[in-house]
């Protein structure tokens, strides 16, 4: 608001300064000063009948008419007044040189001329005012419409993350196995996780490190083997945030479709470092059984991770998935900052 006022005010110091150079030309200074504040309070007229009534009113498609025809009336209108209030006020006091008076037709003109100018100028700006206000209206609805939607996601994730969880703890139960209880330790430490920290938009690296790890150790007392998974996070700053739980859909994946608990063979391999404290980048490997086809991350999960990367870093991620026919390997770079 203040650089608007600001902006008009340098506009009609402008254009006073330029009516009283012409007017200090051809009558005394202080005939000149009256006549230029004169001047600016009819061309003020024009300014802001346009402004205040012909602009907000008519100026649309459908009645650009009306607009157009408004402002010729206005600019005759004010072209008139102003010429007859320089022919019965100041003439007398005019002085041209050689004796030179112009016509009346001439000044007419010249007026007209003044206040086309004023009336397309205070055009401009107020459709450079429009523009500016629909693109930060359109700017806050995307913002609100990319916040509704991210949260939507975010929703998504806790009943995915449950039905597989509560799965986990029912197939230890109906196995009767001695890590039945523990597996419900660390379904509240991961429930805590989920429900408390991934409320906020961001959470340190070790944040998440510790719910992969947890989970990973979830998954394992399901199988009376050791399976064959390998985690490296050992180049990682732990003063990194990230949006959360955006690699937990990869590494299930990987469980599911490696079947790594029927398989000896099968593996799962992740890694997650970062750089510069500013790119982190997360990869996963996992073996594709025999005779079976790698999955292509067309699920639930990975659609929501898809999404929330491209809110919450637009342009600043990159996503590689290569299916093979005996690998699945997923490759994800984050730009933090």
């Amino acid at each position: 608001m203040k650089k608007i006022v600001l902006l008009q005010l340098c506009f009609w110091l402008i254009l006073g300064g330029i009516a009283f150079g012409f007017s200090s030309n051809i009558m005394p200074v202080n005939v000149a000063i009256l006549a230029s504040l004169t001047n600016l309070l009819i061309y003020g007229l024009a300014f802001y009948g346009n402004s205040l009534f012909i602009f907000p009113k008519f100026y649309n498609p459908s009645k650009i008419g009306k607009f157009v025809f408004l402002n010729i009336i206005c600019i005759l209108i004010c072209a008139f007044l102003l010429t007859e209030v320089e022919a019965t006020f100041f003439s007398q006091h005019m002085f041209f040189p050689r004796k030179y008076t112009p016509p009346f037709s001439f000044r007419a003109l010249k007026n007209i001329f003044w206040i086309l100018f004023i009336i397309v100028f205070s055009s401009i700006f107020l459709i450079q005012k429009r523009l500016t206000e629909n693109e930060e209206r359109n700017k806050n609805i995307l913002e609100e419409k990319l916040n509704t939607e991210l949260k939507l996601l975010k929703a998504q994730i806790n009943p995915h993350f449950l039905f597989n969880a509560l799965n986990n703890v029912y197939s230890l139960s109906y196995l009767k196995s001695d890590k039945a209880p523990e597996s419900v330790l660390k379904l509240s430490g991961m429930l805590r996780y989920v429900i408390e920290d991934c409320i906020n938009e961001t959470v340190l690296i070790t944040s998440e490190l510790e719910y992969i790890n947890n989970f990973i150790a979830f998954q394992e007392m399901k199988s009376p083997d050791k399976l064959n998974i390998t985690t490296d996070y050992e180049h990682v700053n732990s003063n990194i945030r990230i949006a959360p739980l955006l690699f937990i859909p990869f590494i299930e994946n990987s469980f599911k479709y490696s079947k790594i608990e029927e398989f000896q063979n099968a593996y799962i391999k992740i890694k997650i470092c970062s750089d510069k404290d500013k790119e982190i980048e997360f990869s996963i490997k996992n073996s594709v059984p025999a005779g079976e086809k790698a999955k292509s991350g067309a699920g639930t999960g990975i659609k929501n991770v898809k999404q929330r990367l491209n809110i919450i870093y637009p342009e600043k991620h990159e996503l590689k998935i290569t299916e093979a026919e005996t690998e699945y390997s997923v490759s994800l770079k984050i730009l933090t900052q």
